[in-house]
């Protein structure tokens, strides 16, 4: 069982050894690859059974030169209260009362409740209580990177399975990416709610774990709030059919939380992550393809071409002519953000680096090299959300973050019941 011993002290450790110049760990822009966490054999790109190379030119042109759907080899097993009325009172004194309201609320992340039972028209700027914008962040982000933000795994058991023993009671994995602001840091506190989510479902339940490894997936809801997402995934359906009776779909499970980042590298694009929670992996995490790190070739379909037979949606996705201009003739395309905030938009994944983030870790677009590395900007960005969640409820911070009642869930899962 692989485990996570990273913790606040560590990345202390590692900053000061950084500062001797020897058991770094994120490097400067000469490397970019960031070193798995203490306790973690350090694995070099050109060593290690769990490590593959793809060679992401020659299987996208693949890709792209074939007419024939079926040589792509995806796989698809298809309370608003009213406010207050207002005191009549002097201009000076109702802004003494705002200033002495903010700094109690502001302490505990209510900015947006200043009174914590009445509710205000939240301010957009100040919505995400854990999230703080810094342009000094933002100017030495490499520009190889095209979005950062926090990752979650979910896994829904089977009809009818209520406590799933195996992977074999799994029938299918989610992802949702939840981006944040290029120059943002994370900070103390829940994160609080967004209207920019995704869910990404995976019909194959394992993540591909190499090059000759590819799975089809497609953006089940884009642009969405947690709340949405939370109905949609963590919610258990009823339902009656002819020849079984009573059939009942359990509410997906989160097993995983962390920080991801999509990033640009030479022709290609990729999705790497760091996971924060759970503190330990376990067997689950094992299952389902996932390390304390690791990176996808991610790539986005044409709607002009039909996919495999068995990986047809019945609807195409509602792309403006400006997004189809970006496919040109090709039938794949490097992923970019834009390209994901459709809903049936199709994507394909390509096990790329585990327990490293191989290639996505050192892709470096500026002149100069002077920005941080990828591998840098998400291993700080993990120490952050890290610390996060040490101050809160330590691996229950998830249903937090989501806005899942914490009683119904007694931890978050890491081995099979």
């Amino acid at each position: 069982m692989p485990a996570r011993t990273s913790t606040r002290q560590a990345a202390v450790k590692a900053n000061q050894a950084f500062g001797q110049g020897a058991g770094t760990k994120r490097k400067g822009p000469e490397s970019g690859h960031l070193p798995p966490k203490k306790g973690k054999k350090d694995l070099k790109p050109d060593e290690g059974n769990n490590y593959e190379k793809p060679s992401v030119t020659e299987e996208t042109q693949e890709i792209k030169s074939s007419e024939d759907p079926s040589q792509a080899q995806t796989t698809v097993n298809k309370q608003p209260t009213e406010a207050p009325p207002k005191r009549a009172e002097e201009p000076e004194q109702k802004d003494a009362v705002v200033e002495e309201k903010k700094p109690e609320n502001v302490a505990n992340g209510m900015e947006n409740n200043p009174t914590g039972d009445e509710k205000e028209e939240p301010d957009p700027k100040q919505s995400k209580a854990a999230i703080k914008i810094s342009p000094e962040r933002e100017a030495v982000l490499p520009s190889s990177i095209l979005e950062k933000g926090i990752i979650y795994f979910f896994f829904r058991p089977r009809v009818n399975v209520d406590e799933p023993h195996s992977i074999d009671d799994v029938a299918r994995s989610f992802f949702v990416l939840r981006p944040t602001p290029k120059g943002a840091e994370i900070k103390g506190g829940p994160i609080g709610d967004d209207d920019h989510c995704r869910l990404m479902m995976l019909p194959k339940k394992r993540y591909p774990s190499s090059g000759k490894e590819r799975d089809m997936g497609f953006v089940e809801k884009a642009k969405v709030t947690l709340k949405t997402l939370r109905e949609t995934l963590m919610t258990t359906k009823s339902y009656e059919t002819k020849t079984r009776g009573e059939r009942t779909t359990p509410e997906a499970q989160p097993y995983a939380e962390g920080v991801y980042a999509l990033i640009k590298e030479g022709s290609s694009s990729h999705l790497a992550y760091i996971l924060t929670i759970p503190r330990e992996l376990g067997d689950i995490q094992s299952d389902f393809g996932l390390y304390d790190r690791g990176s996808f070739v991610i790539q986005s379909k044409s709607p002009k071409y039909p996919g495999p037979a068995t990986a047809r949606l019945p609807q195409e996705p509602e792309y403006p002519e400006s997004v189809l201009e970006k496919f040109q003739h090709y039938r794949w395309i490097p992923t970019e953000p834009e390209l994901l905030d459709y809903p049936n938009a199709q994507f394909l994944m390509i096990g790329s680096a585990q327990s490293q983030l191989g290639r996505a870790g050192g892709a470096h677009v500026d002149d100069k090299g002077t920005k941080k590395d990828p591998a840098e900007e998400l291993g700080q960005l993990e120490e952050e959300n890290e610390e996060r969640v040490e101050t809160l409820a330590g691996d229950h911070s998830i249903f937090d973050d989501l806005g899942v009642d914490v009683k119904r869930h007694e931890s978050l899962p890491s081995a099979w019941e």
